[in-house]
């Protein structure tokens, strides 16, 4: 039973590695190529009828996720309102990740055959005039850090999505080596049964050989009783019938 019991979870630990092993490799690939799939560009855009210049990248995702990341996003740095559709502006903001000064920021998002497109920018506030070189730099940064912590929901609903598969999967193959051990203890009973059953049949089968033979000695037994019953008869019939002569 001991190493029946070792046996069985090797062959559960093996099973789940041959589930698991391909999606991780699946999920991972991903994950190691982010940077490489991150290219922020210099680019411009108009939001309410202002042509901004800022940096705009390509994000492989669902529309869903970043119309629901982008405006949870903005919220976060600043107080935003939405600007026109998939478009945001927070005016007159202090945003330190950006500058120490005040600024119009703005980002919005459109969707290309290829992916989803997220634009920001930033104005000095109150004006068109651009913000420093270094707050330029700074909202490349968010921008690529907005859209590496996209992929990395991405990978963790994945894995979670993955990890959940992985669980139903085990819990299946747990019940059918479940079933499977009940079954071979049903097979066992089953089969010390059988042998028990063909050892009484035979055990019968023997008796039913020595009744035959009792009933057949009993006969044997109860003719030859009846012929002494009929010899005596017959011996006191004759003595009856001497008795009758004598005078």
């Amino acid at each position: 039973m001991f190493f029946h019991n070792i046996r069985f979870h090797l062959h559960r630990e093996i099973f789940i590695l041959r589930l698991v092993l391909p999606i991780l490799l699946i999920i991972s690939l991903p994950l190691l190529s982010l940077a490489q799939q991150i290219d922020v560009e210099e680019s411009t855009a108009t939001v309410k009828q202002k042509l901004l210049k800022g940096y705009t990248t390509c994000i492989e995702l669902d529309v869903k996720s970043v119309e629901s990341g982008l405006p949870r996003f903005v919220k976060s740095i600043g107080k935003f309102e939405k600007a026109e559709r998939n478009s945001w502006e927070g005016l007159n903001q202090v945003i330190p990740a950006i500058s120490s000064d005040a600024v119009d920021f703005y980002a919005t998002m459109s969707v290309s055959p290829r992916c989803v497109q997220v634009f920001m920018a930033a104005s000095r506030s109150g004006t068109a005039d651009p913000v420093s070189s270094s707050a330029m730099e700074n909202i490349k940064k968010m921008l690529y850090d907005f859209t590496l912590e996209l992929y990395r929901s991405d990978i963790r609903r994945q894995i979670s999505e993955a990890e959940r598969v992985v669980n139903l999967a085990v819990k299946a193959h747990d019940k059918r080596s479940e079933e499977g051990e009940d079954l071979k203890k049903r097979l066992r009973r089953n089969r010390t049964e059988k042998i028990r059953l063909l050892e009484d049949i035979e055990l019968n089968a023997k008796n039913l050989e020595k009744l035959k033979a009792d009933s057949v000695q009993n006969v044997a037994e109860l003719e030859t009783a009846m012929e002494e019953i009929r010899k005596v008869r017959q011996i006191a019939e004759e003595r009856k019938q001497k008795l009758g002569t004598v005078k």
